[in-house]
């Protein structure tokens, strides 16, 4: 990737942009109680974020995917939270190394 900067950054705002998408399909599984969704979403944004070595992310998310197995939406509430805490931060972290052209267009 050092050879293709723009690639690179192209990657993580793909990976920031997907990343908002499924925390929403989280909220929403949560607010409707689907625990098979929410667990298959948070078992997506672990695996992009261990691609992307965003270890933090992924462990949450590993978190969340059990909350879902067992259907403990209370919970889930409380770490979804935690994750958009931690996106935010990386989203900050890559902005700062890659520049604003990491940000995700607004729809």
């Amino acid at each position: 990737m050092a050879s293709d900067p723009d690639g690179f950054c192209e990657l993580y705002r793909d990976y920031l942009s997907d990343a908002q998408e499924t925390l929403h399909a989280l909220r929403t599984a949560c607010h409707s109680r689907s625990s098979n969704e929410f667990r298959s979403k948070a078992h997506y944004l672990k695996s992009s974020s261990l691609v992307l070595g965003i270890k933090p992310v992924a462990r949450c998310c590993a978190e969340m995917e059990e909350l879902g197995r067992s259907a403990e939406f209370d919970t889930a509430s409380a770490k979804l939270a935690e994750v958009q805490g931690l996106l935010m931060l990386v989203q900050a972290e890559l902005q700062q190394r890659l520049g604003p052209e990491v940000l995700p267009v607004a729809a």
